[in-house]
């Protein structure tokens, strides 16, 4: 999506001589005036961030697609995303801001919490990748100090990454099993998640229900 995050492919680009042929949509040079892409990590949970990512392909498309006019099209998504955005912020300003806290796997939400007035208060995995090894006994502890601290009763887990560490949490905590949420790929042509409007809203209602609780 971005060079700042995918550095192997703007590397494999540069060594190929293929830098012309990617069109970065969040990030690149000049690709949104005004910030640093790199301060935006997982842009695309982000309503904000998404029009203008959605804006930079109609742009290309127009320069390439010849008769094709995107404009309709992008002008249709665009009401979509508002569509998404207002839905689900309903949704959170439901909950009282002091239950709008919950634990993540990885550094993934953080966007989206910004964006929707929730808190992220920690996460399982300290680094970035939502694959490294389990955090230390130290981490847990702090963790589950945390939680019951501030009396939050939602733990994340992504989808398709183990979720032992995250349910011995839970379990120690008295709290009900992790909460697996898919905020990283789409889901297969037919199911639930299977485009951006329906990731989003599928996750976030999922989210807004257990924090509900």
């Amino acid at each position: 999506m971005s060079p700042e995050f995918e550095p192997w492919l703007a590397a494999w680009a540069k060594a190929n001589g293929r830098t012309d042929s990617i069109l970065w949509l969040h990030g690149g040079s000049g690709a949104h005036a005004g910030h640093d892409c790199a301060d935006i990590p997982h842009a695309w949970t982000d309503p904000i961030e998404v029009k203008k990512m959605v804006k930079v392909l109609a742009e290309r498309l127009n320069q390439i697609g010849g008769v094709l006019d995107t404009q309709i099209a992008y002008e249709q998504y665009l009401k979509e995303i508002n569509s998404v955005d207002k839905e689900l912020s309903q949704l959170f300003q439901q909950i009282a801001p002091a239950k709008r806290v919950f634990i993540s796997h990885h550094a993934n939400l953080g966007q989206f919490a910004k964006h929707f007035g929730l808190t992220v208060a920690g996460t399982i995995i300290a680094s970035g990748s939502g694959e490294s090894a389990d955090p230390s006994a130290r981490h847990f502890s702090g963790l589950l100090t945390l939680i019951r601290k501030q009396k939050i009763h939602v733990i994340i887990t992504d989808k398709g990454q183990s979720d032992a560490f995250a349910r011995r949490l839970t379990e120690d905590a008295g709290l009900p099993p992790p909460l697996s949420l898919s905020f990283e790929y789409l889901e297969p042509i037919g199911q639930p998640g299977d485009t951006w409007t329906s990731m989003m809203l599928t996750n976030g209602k999922r989210l807004h229900e257990a924090l509900l609780k």
